[in-house]
């Protein structure tokens, strides 16, 4: 609340032009955001904001008032340049909150300013592919608590899968977050003052930490999400609390992209019954994913050995699967039949590999085209990518290979 009263205060002191005070009355409503103000070719920061862009970006500070008693600090940035400064901001665990002129800037009057979006860590890939990390999630983890019980709806912005959990102590949820490693976690207001959380979250797995308030009916907002008239098709209707997490998730979320969510259709409970439970110290102690003694994220761990992919899909499927070990036998056998049966013909493997290099992401491409944010690029990017898919299965039913087919569930027209 001190931010938004600061605020006011400097609309007061200073005879502001019709432009900045468009500026304080955003920087009002998103107090917790670096704001990225749209004016003509610049996205320009103010005050509090160009000290942070001078931090963290490096570029200098000027005033916009420089003859005035009491200047305002001023940093921007070239409106094509976003595409570098953006991401430097958001990884140093920023909210930024990006201001367009929504009107005709050749129309006479004051330009019109809104906020279009806000872009965290977790949602920094929807801006573009140049944002986007091969193989990382994008996951974004809500969590509310209920005496000793601790409940999380996550959802991965990159795929769309939605899933809820429940914990029953904390170490188990600690567990959690460090295998699916969210990009941020949204926690309850009345976790605010859990100092034992967000220790864990800040200080051991570094962790971007927001804090979110949902003051709807939970029920009633997943009821109009999905447009459905109870939930006892995703076996929630009974589930107070795996409700208020994914409430709590699906207000943060449409709260920041301004945008409908229509490409989350679906959500369920996480069950780990088909895989093998592996504690947080196994995972460290096995280098399966993180290096402890090089302190790298992938460098010499089991995942950077065998992932050798093709797509940045299969690569992040790839992390999955080595923290989440199948082990059930019937599914194990039948992965190691389709392997084994692209291992006998060196000659169709290395030519499906070699198409699969022109595969795009087309998870996060579609989840683009839903929330009207696609670029032309994108959509040639996804004609490409069906194409070469449809082309992988034409090889394969003309290798003649019918046990391989059988395996793959390819059907012969």
């Amino acid at each position: 609340m001190a931010k938004k009263n600061n605020t006011k205060e400097k609309t007061k002191e200073k005879k502001i032009t019709p432009a900045m005070a468009q500026y304080y009355e955003m920087k009002e409503a998103n107090p917790d955001c670096v704001l990225f103000f749209r004016m003509w070719d610049f996205y320009e920061m103010f005050d509090d904001d160009a000290h942070i862009a001078h931090k963290v970006l490096w570029i200098n500070i000027t005033t916009r008032n420089k003859n005035a008693d009491n200047p305002t600090p001023l940093a921007g940035i070239p409106y094509h340049a976003r595409e570098k400064y953006l991401p430097i901001l958001v990884n140093a665990g920023y909210k930024v909150a990006i201001a367009e002129q929504v009107s005709d800037p050749s129309l006479k009057g004051i330009v019109k300013r809104d906020v279009v979006r806000i872009v965290t860590p977790a949602t920094l890939s929807l801006e573009g592919d140049e944002y986007s990390a091969w193989e990382e999630s994008n996951i974004i983890v809500a969590i509310i608590k209920e005496k000793k019980w601790y409940w999380i709806s996550y959802t991965d912005i990159t795929s769309g899968a939605w899933k809820t959990w429940e914990f029953k102590n904390f170490d188990d949820l600690a567990t959690a977050l460090y295998k699916m490693s969210p990009k941020e976690v949204i926690l309850d207001k009345n976790l605010f003052w859990e100092e034992q959380i967000k220790e864990i979250l800040s200080k051991k797995f570094s962790l971007n930490i927001y804090y979110f308030e949902f003051r709807w009916n939970a029920k009633e907002k997943l009821l109009n999400h999905f447009n459905i008239k109870n939930l006892q098709c995703f076996y929630l209707d009974d589930k107070w609390l795996a409700q208020s997490s994914s409430a709590l998730l699906l207000e943060y979320l449409e709260t920041n992209q301004k945008s409908s969510l229509d490409f989350l259709n679906s959500i369920s409970f996480e069950s780990f019954d088909e895989f093998m439970w592996i504690d947080e110290n196994t995972i460290r102690n096995l280098d399966l994913i993180y290096n402890m003694a090089t302190k790298s994220g992938t460098v010499w761990t089991l995942f950077w050995v065998l992932n050798t992919t093709k797509t940045s899909m299969w690569a992040r499927m790839l992390r999955e699967q080595v923290i989440k070990p199948l082990q059930d036998i019937e599914a194990i056998n039948t992965r190691l039949n389709i392997i084994e049966e692209f291992l006998k013909d060196a000659i169709l493997l290395s030519k499906v590999r070699d198409k699969l290099r022109m595969v795009s992401d087309i998870d996060l491409i579609l989840n683009r085209l839903a929330l009207w944010r696609a670029m032309p690029k994108d959509l040639l990017n996804l004609k490409k990518s069906l194409e070469t898919v449809l082309e992988v299965f034409e090889l394969i039913k003309t290798s003649e290979n019918k046990k391989l087919i059988k395996l793959l569930e390819i059907e012969e027209k």
